[in-house]
């Protein structure tokens, strides 16, 4: 998980801080999801270090999450998150599966794939930013984002396709790679095209590009909706990922 998000430190004004077992994404975008604690694992000064980390975030005014994944220590993390005013605003699961055991069925023959590069900047920036409702004025990093994370390029870990109906893109979904994993994120489907299997072609073509030679596991944290579609691919749980929130859903 914080592999995949550590890109979004990539450019200027943004950072993914890791400061002894902290792990925490800090960008100039006000909105969900760009400012969060992804791992936390102290046993020194922990409240110290909690209160730095929000204090920082206030300051910014940018909202913020926190994620409690299995390994998160103290084991009462959650129990400080609460007193400092967080609640747990969602339960996304950890879910895997083996390359060879991906169910697959064929794509429904109206959708087209195509994989997302420099000529699909604005319908991907679009797309995202209708997804997390990314103001105006900080759209322009939502594409830094992708260009400086050289998306598109055959040797870059981050790749990304857009789902086409007649032309229009409905569907997207990113992988990213490290070392023998790949792990599935951002996959999201337009409201117009839901219930047509766009959101089930998209997985199971940018999964299936990407289970290249050495990849043997498949990873991906699933929304509780989107929790059946996964099993249907094949996906089995393994963990769970708690988010915290101050200002509301967070949707990861």
């Amino acid at each position: 998980m914080w592999a995949q998000w550590s890109q979004f430190g990539v450019p200027d004004g943004c950072v993914f801080e890791r400061s002894g077992g902290t792990y925490a994404l800090k960008t100039p975008i006000a909105t969900f999801p760009y400012n969060g604690v992804f791992r936390f694992v102290e046993s020194d000064g922990v409240d110290d270090r909690i209160d730095r980390l929000i204090a920082d975030y206030e300051k910014r005014r940018v909202d913020h999450f926190w994620v409690v994944h299995p390994t998160a220590q103290p084991a009462d993390l959650d129990a400080r998150l609460h007193a400092r005013g967080f609640a747990e605003v969602e339960v996304c699961p950890g879910m895997v599966v083996a390359p060879s055991d991906l169910a697959t069925e064929a794509p429904p023959s109206e959708i087209e794939f195509v994989p997302i590069g420099p000529d699909e900047e604005g319908p991907t920036i679009e797309f995202v930013a209708h997804r997390w409702g990314v103001p105006a004025q900080d759209r322009a990093l939502v594409g830094r984002f992708f260009r400086e994370n050289r998306i598109g390029q055959p040797d870059a870990p981050l790749r990304g396709w857009l789902a086409l109906l007649n032309g229009h893109a409905v569907g997207k979904a990113f992988t990213y790679r490290k070392e023998n994993v790949v792990g599935l994120y951002g996959v999201a489907t337009r409201e117009e095209a839901r219930g047509r299997g766009v959101g089930r072609a998209i997985c199971e073509h940018a999964l299936g590009q990407s289970c290249r030679p050495g990849v043997d596991l498949l990873v991906l944290h699933s929304t509780p909706m989107a929790v059946t579609l996964y099993e249907k691919l094949g996906f089995r749980h393994v963990a769970p990922f708690r988010i915290f929130s101050r200002a509301g859903e967070v949707h990861l």
